[in-house]
Protein backbone atom coordinates (compact mmCIF):
# COMPACT_ATOMS: atom_id res chain seq x y z
CA UNK A 1 0.00 0.00 0.00
CA UNK A 2 2.79 2.85 0.81
CA UNK A 3 4.90 1.78 -1.95
CA UNK A 4 1.61 2.37 -4.42
CA UNK A 5 1.13 5.28 -3.11
CA UNK A 6 4.44 6.56 -3.21
CA UNK A 7 4.43 5.75 -6.80
CA UNK A 8 1.67 7.25 -7.35
CA UNK A 9 2.88 10.80 -5.83
CA UNK A 10 5.81 9.85 -7.51
CA UNK A 11 3.77 9.96 -10.84
CA UNK A 12 1.82 13.46 -9.81
CA UNK A 13 5.20 15.49 -9.40
CA UNK A 14 6.30 13.86 -12.84
CA UNK A 15 2.95 15.33 -14.26
CA UNK A 16 2.68 18.41 -12.48
CA UNK A 17 6.27 18.83 -13.14
CA UNK A 18 6.38 18.49 -17.18
CA UNK A 19 2.94 20.66 -16.92
CA UNK A 20 4.90 23.55 -15.45
CA UNK A 21 7.53 23.15 -18.15
CA UNK A 22 4.85 22.99 -20.83
CA UNK A 23 4.09 26.23 -19.48
CA UNK A 24 6.81 27.35 -18.96
CA UNK A 25 8.11 26.99 -22.92
CA UNK A 26 4.56 28.32 -24.50
CA UNK A 27 5.59 32.08 -23.16
CA UNK A 28 7.73 33.73 -26.14
CA UNK A 29 9.02 37.42 -25.43
CA UNK A 30 7.09 39.28 -27.71
CA UNK A 31 9.04 41.09 -31.03
CA UNK A 32 7.77 44.14 -32.90
CA UNK A 33 8.88 44.85 -36.15
CA UNK A 34 7.62 48.04 -37.68
CA UNK A 35 7.37 47.29 -41.40
CA UNK A 36 5.81 50.28 -42.67
CA UNK A 37 8.10 53.26 -43.89
CA UNK A 38 5.80 55.63 -41.31
CA UNK A 39 6.05 56.24 -37.63
CA UNK A 40 4.09 54.22 -35.72
CA UNK A 41 2.52 54.51 -32.05
CA UNK A 42 0.89 50.55 -30.58
CA UNK A 43 -1.27 49.45 -27.88
CA UNK A 44 -0.92 45.77 -26.98
CA UNK A 45 -3.09 43.43 -25.75
CA UNK A 46 -0.91 40.30 -24.52
CA UNK A 47 -1.81 37.10 -22.35
CA UNK A 48 0.88 36.24 -20.17
CA UNK A 49 1.21 33.42 -17.08
CA UNK A 50 -0.72 36.24 -14.76
CA UNK A 51 -3.74 36.91 -17.56
CA UNK A 52 -4.61 39.27 -19.91
CA UNK A 53 -3.19 42.77 -19.89
CA UNK A 54 -2.86 45.68 -22.10
CA UNK A 55 0.45 47.83 -22.68
CA UNK A 56 1.19 51.34 -24.20
CA UNK A 57 1.98 53.60 -25.72
CA UNK A 58 4.90 51.86 -27.95
CA UNK A 59 6.79 54.05 -30.32
CA UNK A 60 8.62 53.07 -33.52
CA UNK A 61 10.32 54.98 -35.69
CA UNK A 62 9.72 53.55 -39.51
CA UNK A 63 11.60 50.15 -39.96
CA UNK A 64 12.02 50.21 -36.06
CA UNK A 65 11.91 46.74 -34.39
CA UNK A 66 12.04 46.12 -30.43
CA UNK A 67 11.52 43.47 -28.01
CA UNK A 68 7.83 45.06 -25.83
CA UNK A 69 9.07 46.08 -22.40
CA UNK A 70 7.17 46.32 -19.26
CA UNK A 71 7.27 50.11 -17.02
CA UNK A 72 9.61 48.01 -14.95
CA UNK A 73 12.33 46.89 -18.02
CA UNK A 74 11.11 43.43 -17.79
CA UNK A 75 10.35 42.12 -21.77
CA UNK A 76 6.50 41.07 -22.22
CA UNK A 77 6.14 37.60 -22.51
CA UNK A 78 2.94 35.93 -24.61
CA UNK A 79 1.78 32.34 -24.35
CA UNK A 80 2.10 31.16 -27.82
CA UNK A 81 -0.83 29.81 -28.80
CA UNK A 82 -3.07 32.37 -27.68
CA UNK A 83 -3.48 35.91 -30.00
CA UNK A 84 -1.95 38.97 -29.76
CA UNK A 85 -3.96 41.84 -29.72
CA UNK A 86 -2.78 45.45 -30.99
CA UNK A 87 -4.18 48.87 -31.93
CA UNK A 88 -1.69 50.71 -33.74
CA UNK A 89 -2.06 54.58 -35.99
CA UNK A 90 0.85 56.63 -37.41
CA UNK A 91 2.06 59.53 -35.90
CA UNK A 92 3.83 62.26 -38.68
CA UNK A 93 2.00 64.61 -40.61
CA UNK A 94 0.67 62.76 -43.22
CA UNK A 95 -2.81 61.01 -43.76
CA UNK A 96 -3.03 58.71 -40.62
CA UNK A 97 -3.34 55.00 -40.59
CA UNK A 98 -5.27 52.82 -37.96
CA UNK A 99 -4.37 49.32 -37.23
CA UNK A 100 -7.67 48.17 -35.20
CA UNK A 101 -10.17 45.77 -35.48
CA UNK A 102 -13.27 43.74 -33.20
CA UNK A 103 -10.66 42.88 -30.46
CA UNK A 104 -10.48 44.08 -26.76
CA UNK A 105 -11.04 47.07 -26.27
CA UNK A 106 -8.24 49.25 -24.74
CA UNK A 107 -8.30 52.91 -23.16
CA UNK A 108 -5.67 55.11 -23.02
CA UNK A 109 -5.42 59.16 -22.53
CA UNK A 110 -8.87 59.14 -22.46
CA UNK A 111 -9.91 57.02 -25.57
CA UNK A 112 -11.10 53.99 -26.40
CA UNK A 113 -9.36 51.58 -28.80
CA UNK A 114 -10.69 48.34 -30.31
CA UNK A 115 -7.74 46.08 -31.24
CA UNK A 116 -6.97 43.56 -33.78
CA UNK A 117 -5.21 40.12 -33.36
CA UNK A 118 -1.83 41.01 -35.12
CA UNK A 119 -0.11 37.95 -37.52
CA UNK A 120 2.47 36.29 -35.66
CA UNK A 121 5.00 33.88 -35.93
CA UNK A 122 7.66 32.17 -33.58
CA UNK A 123 11.11 33.55 -35.20
CA UNK A 124 14.63 31.77 -35.29
CA UNK A 125 15.34 33.35 -31.54
CA UNK A 126 12.16 31.42 -30.26
CA UNK A 127 10.27 34.89 -29.71
CA UNK A 128 6.84 36.06 -31.04
CA UNK A 129 7.48 37.86 -34.21
CA UNK A 130 4.80 40.14 -35.00
CA UNK A 131 5.11 42.47 -38.06
CA UNK A 132 3.08 45.64 -38.37
CA UNK A 133 2.71 46.53 -42.41
CA UNK A 134 1.43 49.27 -44.51
CA UNK A 135 0.06 47.70 -47.31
Amino acid sequence: MLRTTLASLIALAALVGGAQQACAQARRQIYVQNACARPLRVLLDYTDHKGLHDQGWYYFNPRESSYLRAPTGEKLTQIEDIPLYAYAETTDAGRKLHWQGNGPEMKRDGGIYRSMPLTTRVDGDGDILARITCD
